[in-house]
């Protein structure tokens, strides 16, 4: 495999892992809003629930937003490669350096993500006629409707911890192959220019 046609298919597992990344986090965010609407609409009439899970929304935004900019850069990546441009060494730097800060970027929320999926829970906090009721009753409500707050035991969010890492590995995979890509295309102009020289010398 020539490093032209390894780096196209990085770049295409790139693409393709960071499209899988926010997609899930986005269908993470649609499936913990039907169920807070479902908890809300199971409690009792008079009662009103809040629940607090802004620390995993967050995160979790910031993934897609990074999955979203590697999804932008590795199409681009790829379009240049198969066109005469990615022959310009100052593009393909460019390019390697926002890949691999993208990686990088990712790393750092993913890592958060995993760390609020292992460790935290949704908070949830009711009132029932401007009186707080007690855990101990909201514990009891969660059984009797088969909810957890308890990240770790929700489907969509094990996804998001789970698959952005793929992303990560071919991302920086992809930026070191660009940057090779930018040393080689250097290498060949100082040859080329090295040969230039001989052959006026030689003349």
């Amino acid at each position: 495999m020539t490093p032209k046609v390894l780096l196209l298919v990085s770049l295409f597992l790139t693409f393709a892992f960071s499209v899988v990344g926010w997609s899930v986090v986005i269908n993470a965010l649609v499936k913990s809003n039907q169920e807070s609407s479902y908890v809300k609409s199971a409690a009792p009439g008079g009662t009103i629930v809040d629940l607090n899970y802004h620390d995993v929304y967050s995160v979790c935004s910031v993934i897609a937003a990074a999955c979203a900019l590697l999804t932008a850069l590795s199409l681009v990546s790829a379009f240049s490669q198969i066109s005469s441009i990615g022959r310009k060494q100052r593009l393909l730097h460019l390019q390697a350096f926002l890949m691999l800060f993208g990686a990088l970027w990712l790393l750092a929320t993913v890592i958060a993500c995993d760390v609020l999926f292992a460790t935290r829970s949704t908070k949830i906090t009711a009132t029932f006629d401007g009186v707080a009721v007690s855990q101990s009753v909201i514990q009891q409500m969660e059984q009797t409707i088969g909810v957890s707050p308890e990240y770790r035991k929700q489907w969509y969010l094990r996804l998001c911890a789970i698959l952005p890492w793929f992303a990560v590995l071919f991302a920086t995979l992809s930026g070191l192959l660009l940057h090779k890509a930018a040393r080689n295309t250097n290498d060949y102009r100082n040859t080329e220019a090295t040969e230039k020289i001989a052959r006026t010398s030689d003349e």
